[in-house]
């Protein structure tokens, strides 16, 4: 298989690295990731200026792209002049952090896998919930990460859409035995602006600081998924439902 691989993390995130070690010997990896974070972009694409785009040469990747763009540009430039070949599969991630539920509208991560997925590619985005007091292990996430990458690689969709899976923090140890195949959870984000002035208050900054895992948030879903600490994977659809 050739398989492009990017993330909205960056090209030097820890994550990148662990999905270009999922992937293994699955095919022939092109890594084409935003040279700096890009998270929470959605589906953004650069239209303005030139997309600027770095070949490197890495200890791991080989020859690699690092992209002054979104995941969505990445996905579009490899497609379009890059990649001199057909592309078999795109895997966006992995993610530091969860995409569950609404961030499904605003991951960087995903819109890399949905534009494969407009494009007619097969497409995974792998994303690994993060907590404060638990440490992430990037090699077991590339373990498990690459078992079910190349499953779900082989199983087609009743429409166009791609695959999301997310990992829980911690991932548990019987991995195989706890991945859950749920929706999406149709719920908002919490929201929580701590607000600050310049004391009359014609200027006021507002930073967001609501807790990700405060959701009230019902049924078999994603996001309850990873907050019982099992797998989630979701098939998610370019247009409707499924």
């Amino acid at each position: 298989m050739r398989i492009i691989l990017t993330n909205d993390d960056g090209y030097d995130a820890p994550g990148l690295l662990a999905g270009f070690r999922a992937l293994g010997d699955f095919g022939t990896v092109h890594v084409v990731a935003p040279g700096s974070e890009r998270s929470a972009c959605s589906h953004a694409i650069t239209l303005k200026r030139p997309i600027r785009v770095e070949r490197r040469e890495h200890e791991v990747f080989g020859t690699a792209f690092a992209v002054d763009g979104t995941p969505a540009d990445c996905v579009r430039l490899a497609f379009a002049r890059l990649i001199d070949a057909p592309i078999d599969l795109v895997v966006s991630g992995i993610n530091r952090g969860a995409n569950a539920g609404v961030d499904t509208f605003y991951s960087g991560t995903i819109a890399g896998a949905r534009e494969a997925a407009i494009l007619g590619i097969r497409a995974i985005a792998v994303s690994h919930a993060v907590r404060s007091d638990v440490e992430t292990d990037w090699s077991v996430a590339a373990s498990v990460a690459g078992r079910l990458i190349r499953e779900l690689a082989g199983e087609d969709l009743p429409a166009p859409g791609f695959w999301s899976v997310n990992l829980p923090s911690p991932i548990p140890e019987d991995a195989a035995s706890r991945v859950r195949r749920v929706p999406v959870a149709a719920h908002p984000m919490p929201m929580k602006f701590d607000r600050s002035d310049d004391g009359d208050g014609r200027v006021m900054e507002f930073g967001y600081g609501a807790s990700y895992w405060l959701r009230e948030v019902s049924g078999p879903n994603d996001y309850n998924t990873i907050r019982e600490g099992d797998i989630a994977v979701t098939a998610i659809p370019l247009f409707g439902r499924f």
